[in-house]
């Protein structure tokens, strides 16, 4: 190949939402913490079709959160 990447949407959409989800981690923001951060930015709260389900990217980046936490 040309070595040129195509991005596809929901890959890329996917991605971002498991690099928000570490960040949060990385930072020791506990997950209702970053669910109210998350509140405060109204587009990611749209339906989208780029997630299975119609998630929004909030609720992916809190499920992606909630896949990386560790046991209590």
């Amino acid at each position: 190949g040309d070595g040129v990447h195509i991005w596809k949407e929901p890959e890329r959409a996917q991605i971002r939402a498991e690099l928000d989800a570490a960040y949060f981690h990385l930072y020791g923001v506990r997950r209702d913490d970053a669910e109210y951060i998350l509140s405060t930015f109204k587009a990611i709260h749209d339906q989208r079709p780029l997630f299975p389900g119609a998630s929004s990217i909030a609720q992916r980046i809190v499920q992606k959160y909630a896949e990386m936490s560790f046991p209590a």
